[in-house]
């Protein structure tokens, strides 16, 4: 099992650090909804590996009132970083079944669907589908800050894309033994 690392400094050269190291995209908001900045950054991989997962996390005004929490996932199939987080129990992608998706946002351009994980816990929503040849899961905290999804969100992977961003508060979400 690969340590899960969480990363103390939300500044430019953390993320530029995460960015040089990461196999997997660094999914950031683009543009960053108004009221949201970033609040965590963690990833998955040690000091000799190159890091197999990231988790990027953003604080934020809910759509119903109160705070709001995104945990976004980047991951290669069978880490389980993202089912951990939403707390599903499943490590492995849920099946589809033929299902249409519950939502749709657009990864570096493309359009990409989102599924809805039945078996989290009820103080979360989660969504999970794949973009750029790994898993996505958007985790929010409460459930209802996860109706962003239906909006028309769209991410960009850090590691190409030039954006800036200013930290928040510090995310208690994103720590060694996620929930």
């Amino acid at each position: 099992m690969l340590p899960l690392k969480r990363l103390h400094h939300l500044d430019e050269a953390t993320l530029s650090h995460v960015r040089t190291r990461s196999e997997v995209p660094v999914w950031l908001p683009d543009p960053v909804p108004q009221g949201w900045g970033l609040s965590g950054l963690a990833t998955v991989g040690d000091e000799r590996s190159r890091v197999r997962a990231t988790v990027t996390s953003f604080r934020g005004p809910a759509p119903l009132g109160g705070d709001g929490e995104w945990l976004i996932v980047a991951e290669e199939p069978g880490i389980g970083l993202g089912a951990s987080y939403a707390a599903s129990g499943e490590p492995e992608l849920p099946t589809r079944d033929g299902a249409v998706p519950a939502a749709k946002l657009h990864a570096e351009g493309r359009p990409t669907s989102l599924w809805p994980v039945r078996t989290t816990v009820t103080d979360r929503s989660s969504y999970v589908g794949e973009a750029a040849g790994v898993w996505l899961w958007l985790i929010s905290f409460p459930a209802d800050a996860g109706y962003a999804v239906l909006e028309d969100l769209t991410l960009s992977d850090a590691r190409t894309a030039a954006l800036e961003l200013a930290a928040e508060h510090p995310s208690e979400r994103i720590r060694p033994n996620p929930v």
